[in-house]
């Protein structure tokens, strides 16, 4: 009541992105080669003008409540049987990054997941060891070193026979891999990953 939702392109009062604003482009081909991740699905393209202003309100200025719609923008995008038969796990952050920005986005994103499909399990036993350069300030050549030896499986669990890996946005797809390589290694036969936007694709401006 006090503080309602307004859109974030014209701040018309009702939702994040009015009725104007709502509808975002598909998401562009993929053009990354994974060794590592099986499938990746995502909802639209970054560098369209409003999906980069979604992505930037949840996890620079801290709208925690904007993973909601992201969510169910996902869901939406996604045919719902991928969803099945799978574990959640959010692509951790390194504590000390966590810690400065108080939450970590892809666990926002995937416990809106599992709200909306309450019969994926959710796990947290991947585990960020290595604090790492933002990878948006790198080379692609870069963002491959910067992830080396990142992730470790840490779980008393029997091992999930496929994960699906959360997300926000996916670059060159090398923290994704750099998962997916851990997740492998420790026994998971299948690793997907879902994602709000991939880059690539031509900038649009509304």
């Amino acid at each position: 009541m006090f503080f309602p939702q307004k859109c974030l392109a014209c701040r018309k009062e009702g939702h994040y992105l009015c009725a104007k604003h709502d509808a975002l482009p598909s998401a562009p081909r993929n053009e990354v080669v994974f060794s590592h991740i099986d499938h990746v699905q995502a909802c639209t393209a970054y560098y369209h003008v409003m999906s980069k202003k979604v992505v930037e309100y949840l996890k620079f200025r801290g709208f925690q409540s904007v993973g909601t719609l992201m969510a169910k923008k996902m869901i939406a995008e996604i045919p719902y049987s991928f969803w099945h038969n799978a574990v959640l796990i959010p692509v951790p952050l390194h504590w000390t990054r966590k810690f400065w920005r108080g939450f970590n986005q892809a666990d926002i994103l995937a416990r809106e997941i599992q709200k909306l499909v309450p019969e994926i399990t959710l796990s947290h036993d991947l585990k960020r060891i290595k604090r790492t350069s933002q990878q948006a300030k790198l080379s692609k050549t870069d963002r491959v070193k910067n992830m080396q030896d990142v992730f470790i499986w840490k779980s008393k669990k029997s091992v999930p026979a496929r994960v699906i890996l959360i997300d926000d946005v996916v670059a060159s797809g090398s923290t994704l891999d750099s998962a997916g390589e851990v997740l492998k290694k420790a026994g998971v036969k299948t690793v997907d990953a879902v994602v709000f936007a991939r880059g690539g694709g031509r900038t649009m401006n509304n």
